[in-house]
C-alpha cells in the first residue's frame, strides 16, 4: 500500500519524459551488471580496456615496437670472458686443469726462454751497448710474458712466482719505480710469499738510490719526472721513505727492518725534522734490541731529545728522557766508555745546565708575582740540586734578598674582602658513615 502510494505521487509530479529516460537508465546499467558476471577467457583479460592493464598485440606488432632496443645480456648469452663461473671451472682452476690454466704455463714458459735469453746475452755482451741494449728489451718483453701469464691463473702459486719474475727482468733494466708497484701487488695478495728476503733486499736499494739522488737534488711534489724510468714519477723522498716503513710493516723480523728504520731516521736528521727521526730511533730502540744500531741509535735519541727541547718557557720532559737514556747509555755499553765517556760527560752538563735555567725560569716567574714563598722553594731547589751549575750562586744571593719578605702579597684592600663571606666546602647530598663506604 505504501509502494503504490509513493508511485503515484512520484507520476504526478515528475513528467513522463523524465520517467521515460530514467528507466532507459535502469535497463542499460542492469545489462551492463549481467555482462560483468559472464565467464571471461584470455583473450577478452588483454584487451586495452582491461582492469588489469594489459594489452594484446601481434606478434608483428610487437617486433616493430621493440626492435630499436639493444639486446641485453643474460648470464646464459654472455661472452666467456663475462659469464659467471660455475663450481666446475672454480675447481679446474684450483687444481691447475682447464684452458686457462694450461695457457697460463705455457706463456710462462715462454717467459722463462726469453728471460734466460736475456740473462745469457747481457753477460756475453760485455761493454757493447748494442747488444746490452737488445738484452735489455728482451728484459722488458720477458716481465710482459710473465705478467700475462699471470693474468691467465690468478691466486696461485704461478701468479706468484710470475709476479715475482716480471719484477725481476724490470729490476735488471732499472726500471725502479715499475719494480716498487709489482712488489707492492705481490706483497698485497702473497704476504707470506716465499720470496720475501729478496723483495726485501731489492726494495731497501731501491730506497737508498732514490735517497741518494734526492739528497744530492731534491724533488718536490711539483717535480715530475717524465723520462727516468729509475726514479718515481715526483716527490721522491717521501716514497722512498714509504718503501722503508713498508719494509719494515711487511716483516718486522726480517734483517734489512732495522736497517730500514735507520736509514729513516738518517734521513729525517738530514732535512731537519727532528720529530720524525726522534719517532724511528725511539722505534729502533724499543723493537730491535739486538740490531746493531743499537748505540749509533742511542746516542742520536740522545742528541735529538736535547734538540727537541725548545726552552724554559715548554715541557722539561724530553730533559728528563735525556738524563735517563744516558744512565742507560753507561750501563749498556760499558766498552764504548773509553772513547765515548767525554761525549757523554759533555751531554750530561748540557742538560743539568738546562734543567737549572728553568728551574731558575720558574723562580722568576714567581717572584714577579710577589709569590715569594713559591720563588724560594726553586731557588733553594737550584742551590741544592744543580750545584754544578753556574745558577746555583745565583739562586743562594736571591735566597738571602728574600729572606726577610713574605711568602705572599699583602692584600691591598683587605677590609673588603672580608665583607664576603668565605666558600664553605660542598657538603655531600646523603651522609655516609665510615662503615658504609665500600673497600
Amino acid at each position: 500500500m505504501t509502494d503504490e502510494r509513493l508511485w503515484n505521487r512520484f507520476a504526478t509530479l515528475t513528467p513522463y519524459s523524465w520517467r521515460l529516460g530514467l528507466c532507459v537508465a535502469v535497463v542499460m546499467c542492469s545489462g551492463a551488471g549481467c555482462s560483468s558476471l559472464m565467464t571471461r577467457n584470455a583473450n577478452s583479460l588483454l584487451v586495452p580496456s582491461s582492469e588489469y592493464g594489459a594489452t594484446w598485440e601481434s606478434p608483428v606488432a610487437q617486433y616493430a615496437r621493440v626492435r630499436h632496443v639493444q639486446p641485453g645480456t643474460v648470464a646464459s648469452e654472455a661472452p666467456p670472458e663475462q659469464a659467471p663461473e660455475n663450481i666446475e671451472s672454480v675447481i679446474a682452476r684450483a687444481i691447475g686443469v682447464g684452458e686457462q690454466t694450461e695457457e697460463a704455463r705455457k706463456v710462462f714458459a715462454t717467459a722463462e726462454r726469453t728471460y734466460q735469453d736475456a740473462r745469457g746475452l747481457r753477460e756475453a755482451a760485455g761493454h757493447d751497448e748494442k747488444e746490452l741494449r737488445r738484452a735489455g728489451n728482451l728484459f722488458v718483453k720477458a716481465s710482459k710474458q710473465y705478467l700475462e701469464a699471470a693474468g691467465h691463473w690468478e691466486d696461485s702459486a704461478l701468479e706468484e712466482d710470475a709476479l715475482f719474475m716480471a719484477s725481476e727482468g724490470y729490476y735488471a733494466v732499472k726500471y725502479y719505480s715499475r719494480v716498487s708497484e709489482l712488489y707492492r701487488e705481490l706483497l698485497k695478495k702473497y704476504e707470506h710469499t716465499r720470496h720475501l728476503v729478496t723483495i726485501q733486499r731489492n726494495r731497501f736499494a731501491i730506497a737508498q738510490m732514490w735517497l741518494q739522488a734526492d739528497k744530492q737534488r731534491s724533488q718536490g711534489f711539483w717535480a715530475f719526472n717524465l723520462t727516468d724510468e729509475s726514479m718515481p714519477f715526483n716527490n721522491r723522498f717521501d716514497k722512498a721513505l714509504a718503501i722503508l716503513n713498508s719494509i719494515r710493516d711487511d716483516d718486522p723480523t726480517s734483517d734489512f727492518a732495522d736497517d730500514a728504520t735507520m736509514l729513516m731516521a738518517h734521513s729525517y736528521l738530514q732535512i731537519n725534522k727532528p720529530e720524525k727521526a726522534h719517532e724511528a730511533l725511539t722505534d729502533l730502540v724499543k723493537l730491535f734490541p739486538s740490531s746493531e744500531h743499537q748505540f749509533v741509535a742511542h746516542m742520536l735519541l740522545l742528541q735529538t731529545k736535547v734538540v727537541l727541547y725548545r726552552g724554559p718557557e715548554y715541557s722539561g720532559v724530553y730533559l728528563d728522557e735525556g738524563e735517563k737514556l744516558i744512565r742507560a747509555i753507561r750501563r749498556q755499553f760499558p766498552d764504548k766508555a773509553p772513547q765515548e765517556s767525554g761525549t757523554w760527560d759533555k751531554f750530561a752538563k748540557e742538560i743539568r745546565y738546562l734543567k737549572a735555567e728553568r728551574e731558575w725560569w720558574v723562580a722568576k716567574f714567581y717572584e714577579r708575582k710577589d709569590e715569594v714563598g713559591a720563588a724560594r722553594v726553586y731557588y733553594r731547589e737550584i742551590a741544592q740540586n744543580y750545584y754544578d751549575t753556574p745558577f746555583a750562586d745565583r739562586a743562594f744571593a736571591r735566597l738571602n734578598e728574600l729572606k726577610h719578605r713574605p711568602a705572599k702579597p699583602t692584600q691591598p684592600i683587605q677590609w673588603l674582602v672580608d665583607l664576603f663571606p668565605d666558600d664553605d666546602p660542598v657538603k655531600p647530598l646523603i651522609a655516609t658513615s665510615p662503615d658504609s663506604v665500600i673497600r
